[in-house]
């Protein structure tokens, strides 16, 4: 999460994420549009069964949990970890789990993809754009170079010169 979050931000060195909470993570994960709303309920749920093994001595985890979890899957990620199949749903614990596991990993690292795909098209973009802005600009400054040329009258500098009337005058005539 904190890899993805890296990702999302313009300047990812001017904050600790480590400071954050996971809910303030994933949080800020789909304030970014990197994670559908529909997606965090599973990811606050993993958060809080990390929480009961990390926390508490004696807790283990139970196929309770599993469906706890299942419970809370968008159906992108019931899909993509595939929990509604026969053979997942059939197998013994905690096999789906480790399948629903994975497919959030997976969900998640393709977004991010995804979202450095995105940012590099733009930078692609915006590099093509400055660069026709800049033919552009030298285009029109030339235009106004050559207007302005051609609208100031020339003092001729050679022994015969024609004048903008057209007349050869002599240096004398001058």
């Amino acid at each position: 999460m904190i890899e993805l979050l890296g990702d999302l931000v313009p300047f990812p060195d001017r904050i600790d994420f480590d400071r954050f909470t996971f809910p303030q993570k994933v949080a800020l994960v789909a304030a970014h549009g990197a994670l559908d709303q529909e997606d965090v309920p599973a990811y606050l749920k993993v958060n809080s069964m990390r929480n009961k093994v990390a926390h508490r001595l004696n807790a283990a985890l139970s196929a309770g949990d599993e469906v706890d979890l299942i419970n809370c899957l968008s159906p992108l990620l019931r899909h993509t970890s595939m929990v509604d199949e026969p053979n997942v749903a059939a197998a013994s614990w905690p096999y789906a789990l480790r399948s629903v596991l994975a497919a959030m990993v997976i969900h998640l690292e393709v977004r991010r993809k995804q979202l450095l795909k995105a940012r590099d098209e733009q930078r692609r973009v915006a590099g093509e754009v400055a660069q026709l802005a800049k033919e552009l600009r030298e285009e029109r400054e030339q235009r106004e170079a050559a207007l302005a040329a051609a609208s100031v009258p020339r003092v001729p500098t050679m022994r015969h010169e024609h004048w903008p009337d057209g007349v050869v005058k002599q240096p004398t005539d001058v």
